[in-house]
């Protein structure tokens, strides 16, 4: 699973219950979560995965709203873990962007549109954005040749077809990922690779003979229930707005769509999962 959001999207009791309950009904015994749980590590990301520790074996890497309070030295240190998972290893490291999602523009104006809008401008990183993308790179390049055909998982985007296509978000792909991620695991022969960071559900998508897997939970504003839930009561949204946030705020506060969270929940989390018979 990726991108949990269990700041944003107020995880409680309900939702931590609701979480281990289906990685039980689905026979889980093993989770790992590919980065962005929260924007808090230790205040509340660690408490959060201590807890879901309890009832399930679990690892995760690092998304770039997990690296907000982390320094540096610990970033690397959660970087590249290799996971025995009964025969096979789990390859787990976060992966950065190179701006090569939108070559169009240069490196000084995606720096400029990074450092405006973006999260990461809160990020204290020691290289520039492509400085650090080659640097990953080499290094990813050096622990998969040291592995027999591992699982992958990565936090960021490794293929340019999973990146945002309305025009209005384009510019928000040069923080995505980078092409080259793919190209290793090309060279490598990898055939599974998860990932998460766009908040939007490709499913399972083979390319050049790799399996990309991707179903992040995201935002609740941006979660199916959510989305159903509007449309099937368009009457509390008059005006059509098909902006998410504005959708969700129509609804948020009322009981029953608060019942109809609880009922579906679930759901939501089992159609976020990637799982493996290993």
């Amino acid at each position: 699973m990726s991108d949990l959001h269990i700041d944003l999207n107020q995880f409680g009791e309900f939702e931590i219950e609701t979480l281990l309950a289906t990685l039980k009904e689905e026979k889980i015994d093993h989770l790992h979560l590919a980065g962005d749980i929260s924007n808090h590590h230790y205040d509340i990301s660690l408490p959060f995965l201590e807890k879901m520790a309890e009832q399930v074996d679990l690892t995760y890497n690092l998304g770039n709203h997990d690296m907000l309070d982390i320094n540096e030295r610990n970033i690397i240190q959660h970087d590249f873990q290799k996971i025995p998972l009964g025969k096979r290893t789990l390859l787990a490291f976060h992966g950065w962007y190179d701006y090569s999602f939108v070559p169009e523009k240069s490196p000084e104006d995606n720096l400029r549109f990074k450092n405006t809008f973006w999260f990461d401008r809160r990020l204290n990183r020691p290289l520039s954005d492509p400085a650090m993308t080659k640097s990953i790179c080499q290094r990813l390049d050096n622990e998969l040749a040291q592995l027999d055909t591992p699982l992958v998982a990565m936090h960021f985007v490794p293929h340019q077809q999973f990146t945002l296509v309305h025009d209005k978000f384009k510019p928000f792909n040069a923080f995505l990922g980078s092409q080259n991620f793919h190209e290793i695991f090309q060279k490598h022969n990898i055939k599974d690779v998860v990932f998460g960071h766009a908040h939007r559900s490709y499913g399972t998508q083979n390319i050049d003979g790799i399996n990309y897997h991707s179903r992040p939970l995201g935002y609740v504003r941006e979660w199916d229930l959510t989305i159903d839930y509007v449309k099937q009561h368009p009457e509390l949204n008059p005006s059509g707005t098909w902006n998410l946030s504005k959708r969700y705020n129509l609804v948020r506060y009322l009981p029953d769509f608060q019942d109809y969270k609880h009922q579906q929940l679930a759901t939501e989390f089992r159609q976020s999962m990637t799982i493996f018979d290993i």
